[in-house]
């Protein structure tokens, strides 16, 4: 079998102690996906509640050209910035919208850590350039910027459930990878002290067995593979943009650390069935 380059020499003590970080990495982002799709919630709402103005001023963002971003900020391939500047004096409403937007998704318990970017600079990842201007740069909160506005954040809210989705999908992947290694981790010591000495058929049996376990280590990476690619369709990642596993573990050793760990028992396989051979050819 092919293995896989880039697992840490320690992991060939326990191939599942690469999928146990892993697993808490993933399940720390799906928490703060879950906060962020929360306080999307809780702007929609407060932003509902927010009167617009109906008449323009000169300084006014031309409402035609104000228009969504797609990618959350945050998530896989997200791009997107503004430049930044001193802000003027915003109408109430606009003075509003910001208050809103900084107590619930300027608020999320990681913001800080995550991403600590100024409101101007979230409005724009989150929602564009042309309308975070119209946020930030107008004189007033006017009607024609509010069915942009909540497209923008319906549309940040399906991003986020949309990963959550896919966060889920993979941390069922990996603990449904780390249950099928385990069993053939614990198999290999076992057949490796069964190998006998001057019994070819008894060799040859174990040979077997062994190719047994390299066909189900196959298997294994041949599903991760494919959760990989429904990962990369689901979330429309692009040839150039970052994909889930390096998103979510960009902070481990490795990563694609399923592969990895399935690529490490493939190299004890391997050493395992060389060595039946080498006592196969003693006999023969």
């Amino acid at each position: 079998m092919t293995t896989t380059a880039g697992a840490p020499e320690d992991s060939d003590a326990d191939p599942n102690g690469i999928l146990a970080p892993a697993r808490e990495a993933a399940r720390v982002e799906r928490r703060r996906v879950a906060d962020e799709r929360e306080a999307f919630r809780a702007f929609r709402g407060r932003v509902e509640s927010i009167s617009a103005e109906t008449v323009q001023s000169a300084n006014s963002v031309d409402p035609s050209k104000v228009t969504r971003r797609t990618g959350a900020a945050g998530a896989p391939g997200a791009t997107g910035a503004i430049s930044t500047g001193s802000e003027p004096p915003l109408g109430s409403g606009l003075v509003a919208v910001r208050n809103a937007y900084a107590d619930t998704v300027m608020s999320v318990p990681h913001y800080r850590d995550e991403y600590d970017d100024t409101y101007e600079r979230s409005t724009a990842e989150e929602f564009g350039p042309e309308l975070a201007y119209a946020l930030t740069r107008s004189t007033g909160f006017y009607a024609e910027y509010q069915r942009p506005l909540f497209d923008a954040i319906d549309d940040a809210i399906d991003e986020r459930e949309t990963l959550l989705e896919r966060v889920d999908v993979e941390v069922a992947s990996l603990d449904w990878t780390a249950s099928r290694l385990a069993s053939i981790r614990g198999e290999i010591p076992v057949l490796g002290r069964e190998v006998p000495e001057g019994d070819f058929g008894a060799l040859d049996a174990c040979r077997a067995r062994a190719a047994v376990l390299v066909k189900n280590c196959d298997r294994i990476a041949a599903r991760r593979q494919h959760v990989l690619a429904a990962h990369a369709r689901d979330l429309r990642i692009g040839d150039d943009d970052v994909d889930l596993p390096t998103y979510l573990y960009q902070d481990l050793s490795v990563t694609y650390p399923a592969l990895a760990a399935v690529g490490t028992l493939g190299d004890r396989l391997d050493a395992l069935t060389r060595r039946i051979e080498r006592a196969m050819a003693r006999v023969g």
